[in-house]
């Protein structure tokens, strides 16, 4: 069964390659999948120690661990439901969950609780975040039962563990990275349907100067997940929209990758050489003929590529 599973998996992979190549689209990557089922996952992080990937099931309170070269993927049960994951430079992580923000240990098991800067206010709730390069984490939070609402933004934990608001007036924010030299924080806002660019300075972690890079069509589906690799080019997970895409620091589209699936929701790179990226995919929102069309929605995606990621930054506190 898994061997048939599999070889659908490539089939419906080519249909998308041969659509993307007749629309002028270049790169056919070498994929292969790991049996995870997400609900949605999310936000990978390689941890260079231990040779591994982590990500998260945002709508299941577990998470996952892969070492390349091993057959399988472990997963993880955690008490409350996970968001995302930063390194932490004295060990373990911090984490953005629905119940609020915690440092967790190497088995992610809560070790300190920071709070939830908005659990006054039960219609919003806590999304993706990323650390850095001043060392301090950035969560988004979005109103969950109006996504397009501008009630969204981002806050800081700080390294003393103190929680700020950084950034308001956004329509879910859903996407985190920062440029190799940490002058730019780049901030998906999903359901405006753009990526915007801000100045970063990573003496006082003053953003400024609010740009929007890229604007991403409706037919494209809608722009997810967000890192920056080594060139400082951008790829954003397109949810509903069967790509990733690589664009230049400027913003213009450098290639578009097709994803065998609807909804690729984030990625990150990893192994050796910080070249292989692993990409997470939802069965959420998925009705029950896009399932049955393409069952290995909420597997995770390796593929090997030319290009090489950022090491990842580490919380400081």
């Amino acid at each position: 069964m898994h061997i048939l599973c599999r070889s659908f998996f490539f089939i419906i992979y080519y249909y998308h390659v041969i659509l993307f190549l007749v629309g002028g689209y270049s790169m056919e990557p070498n994929l292969s999948s790991l049996d995870t089922q997400s609900f949605c996952g999310e936000a990978p992080v390689w941890h260079p120690e231990k040779k591994r990937y982590f990500w998260v099931d945002t709508g299941n309170p577990e998470c996952y661990s892969f070492k390349p070269g091993d057959e399988k993927h472990s997963t993880l049960k955690t008490v409350g439901h996970f968001q995302a994951l930063g390194l932490r430079e004295k060990g373990g992580f911090i984490a953005p969950l629905l119940e609020g923000i915690v440092l967790a240990d190497e088995n992610l098991s809560i070790i300190e609780e920071l709070g939830n800067p908005i659990k006054d206010r039960p219609h919003l709730c806590i999304g993706d975040g990323t650390v850095g390069p001043d060392g301090c984490y950035y969560f988004g939070y979005l109103n969950m039962e109006v996504y397009d609402s501008k009630e969204g933004g981002i806050y800081r934990v700080n390294k003393d563990l103190s929680v700020e608001k950084v950034l308001g007036n956004l329509a879910l924010p859903n996407g985190l990275a920062f440029s190799p030299d940490g002058s730019i924080f780049y901030v998906t806002e999903m359901f405006a349907h753009r990526i915007l660019a801000y100045r970063f300075d990573a003496k006082t972690g003053n953003i400024s100067g609010e740009k929007e890079l890229i604007r991403i069509p409706e037919e494209k589906g809608l722009p997810d997940g967000l890192i920056c690799d080594r060139d400082g080019c951008l790829w954003s997970a397109h949810w509903q929209g069967f790509r990733l895409t690589r664009y230049r620091p400027d913003g213009a589209i450098d290639r578009e990758i097709p994803i065998p699936v609807p909804t690729p929701t984030c990625m990150g790179f990893g192994g050796p050489s910080l070249s292989t990226l692993l990409i997470t995919t939802a069965r959420k929102g998925l009705s029950e003929q896009q399932l049955a069309d393409y069952p290995e929605s909420g597997y995770t995606i390796l593929m090997e590529t030319e290009f090489a990621g950022i090491v990842e930054r580490r919380f400081a506190g």
